[in-house]
């Protein structure tokens, strides 16, 4: 099991039930995230980095699966190639950050 994975495992293992900007925020147990996945309604905690290192890579800290507005959306917390903790959240049904919004300054592309 990747560390990722045993992070996000450890994540969603708890549920919370969290106010944020007036509305409710939902994170979810495991099991409940693996029925998402498995029903092709989000990506993968794993598939969702492989995507976002190509505009913001670093070493996964901590994640959460949240619905908020019947939208699923990660939120992450990356630690950058230049030490930075860049907090990402991105929608887990494409791996993709919001359009609207600008990335975190912190965020770069994978540097081989």
């Amino acid at each position: 099991m990747t560390r990722a994975l045993f992070i996000i495992l450890l994540a969603l293992a708890s549920f919370s039930i969290q106010k944020a900007q007036g509305s409710a925020l939902i994170e979810l147990e495991h099991y409940q995230a693996k029925h998402l996945v498995s029903a092709g309604k989000i990506l993968s905690l794993d598939v969702t980095l492989s995507k976002s290192k190509h505009f913001c890579y670093g070493k996964l800290i901590d994640a959460h699966l949240y619905q908020e507005k019947g939208k699923w959306r990660y939120d992450l917390q990356i630690k950058s190639q230049r030490g930075q903790i860049i907090d990402l959240s991105l929608d887990a049904s494409t791996g993709r950050p919001d359009p609207y919004k600008p990335l975190p300054s912190g965020c770069r592309a994978f540097e081989d």
